[in-house]
């Protein structure tokens, strides 16, 4: 099954693998941006937020590592590095930091496909477009490259962990998602306890105007999880 509506950004320095690769994920249902260097890659991300961003790890103007940890400061983006380096410690410190998987070029466009359409079903991805900004309703405003949220009582600065909880709920809206996966998505391989995601649930819900007794945002599912109650309507891309 495709992935309706998933937005894929790559980014490689080959002009012509790089059209060949779109050609191909556009066939397999994907909605493709390309972009040839890092700087460029950066821009595409500050005007709309892709679902998952594949990358070569030798791009002009930005080191691979260095673009990898740029890409992660904007949020639950996935990262598959597609690349020609194939040493171990690069991969290493690659996949241990940054990426959900690491492609040694050359590799067949179906094997990436597929692999890229894992890590969505993996990450559950919803077939919401992603924006930098998003206009909940008339009581709430979401700024994702800023990290703000706006209300009625003021602007309210969310820290990283708690911009990337806020992401994941709203690009799923609708859908409850396990304690477990959100502790994945968002700590990865550090132990968190439960405890610790209700702790940064109060927070946000204090940031968006939100109460736990009676919630008007974030849904608390006893013995399952949370979910987002309202779907988000994006400034740039509305919902179907």
């Amino acid at each position: 099954m495709h992935t309706p509506l998933a937005n894929l950004l790559v980014a490689d320095h080959d002009a012509l693998g790089r059209r060949r690769l779109r050609d191909h994920l556009e066939q397999e249902g994907f909605n493709v941006r390309e972009a040839p260097d890092g700087s460029t890659l950066l821009t595409q991300m500050q005007q709309q937020l892709p679902h998952l961003v594949v990358l070569d790890l030798q791009l002009p103007s930005l080191s691979g590592i260095e673009l990898c940890r740029r890409v992660k400061r904007y949020g639950d983006i996935p990262i598959v590095v597609l690349t020609a380096i194939d040493d171990e410690d690069t991969k290493l410190e690659v996949l241990g930091l940054y990426a959900e998987d690491y492609v040694v070029k050359p590799a067949s466009h179906a094997e990436v496909a597929v692999r890229i359409r894992c890590i969505l079903r993996r990450t559950w991805l919803s077939s919401v477009p992603i924006s930098a900004s998003y206009r909940v309703d008339d009581r709430l405003s979401l700024d994702f490259l800023r990290r703000e949220a706006r209300t009625p009582e003021g602007t309210f600065r969310l820290t990283p962990m708690e911009s990337r909880l806020l992401q994941i709920l709203v690009r799923n809206a609708g859908q409850v998602l396990p304690t477990e996966l959100l502790l994945e998505r968002i700590w990865g391989d550090t132990y968190v306890s439960a405890n610790s995601l209700w702790e940064y649930v109060r927070r946000v819900r204090h940031k968006i105007g939100d109460r736990a007794t009676k919630p008007r945002y974030i849904q608390n599912e006893p013995g399952l999880g949370y979910r987002f109650c309202r779907p988000a309507t994006a400034d740039a891309v509305g919902w179907d």
